[in-house]
């Protein structure tokens, strides 16, 4: 049965070279690969089993990759194709198609491994008050956004990567004010990764 509420994960397939590029040449395209696939699995085995939420991973380039089907059957998600466009124009694209079926959308990436299940219920239960959630990173830019109606202006003409990438989306919503969640980080740097292993092992029951 259909639930109210929608998380969505977006991915890219695990190319060599094609994910988690940032992390190179500290590590090798190789070891790059193997953990942008630890904190997808990470994320998926923290969050897939969220009561009362469908959850979808919306794959890039496309939902046919045969690891993208092992999740599928391993965590019992649905999947999707990323639409054409920038991260902005995907994002907003995929937000006000899920917002035609729910009542309250939930988008985060898939290489924010300190995001757990009360951190998206909550973002959820602020929706209720609230039409726009946002989970701001350590990085300048948001980890979460949740919305109850689609705002197409807040992912409109952003510098994606930049350090102000969340002040940006803020101004573009006035005169809406979002709810801010805690202050999250993602694993975008070599640093980034020893947290990631140092939270894994403090975490031994998940992969």
């Amino acid at each position: 049965m259909r639930q109210d509420n929608i998380l969505i994960l977006f991915a890219k397939a695990p190319v060599v070279g094609y994910v988690k590029t940032r992390l190179i040449p500290d590590y090798s395209p190789s070891q790059a690969c193997v953990i942008h696939q630890q904190l997808l699995e990470y994320s998926l085995a923290m969050l897939a089993d969220q009561p009362a939420v469908d959850v979808v991973l919306y794959c890039a380039p496309d939902q046919q990759h045969s690891y993208f089907q092992s999740l599928q059957d391993l965590y019992n998600i649905k999947l999707e194709d990323q639409p054409p466009g920038n991260l902005g124009q995907k994002m907003s694209t995929v937000l006000s198609q899920a917002l035609l079926n729910y009542k309250k959308v939930v988008l985060i990436g898939s290489d924010i491994p300190a995001i757990n299940q009360q951190y998206v219920s909550k973002a959820f239960a602020v929706l209720d008050q609230s039409p726009v959630v946002i989970g701001p990173a350590e990085d300048g830019g948001y980890v979460l956004v949740g919305l109850t109606a689609p705002m197409p202006r807040m992912f409109d003409d952003i510098a994606w990567g930049e350090a102000n990438v969340l002040q940006q989306s803020m101004e573009k919503l006035q005169p809406e004010i979002p709810v801010l969640l805690e202050t999250l980080w993602d694993v975008d740097r070599p640093e980034d990764v020893a947290r990631f292993l140092q939270l894994k092992a403090n975490n031994s029951s998940l992969p």
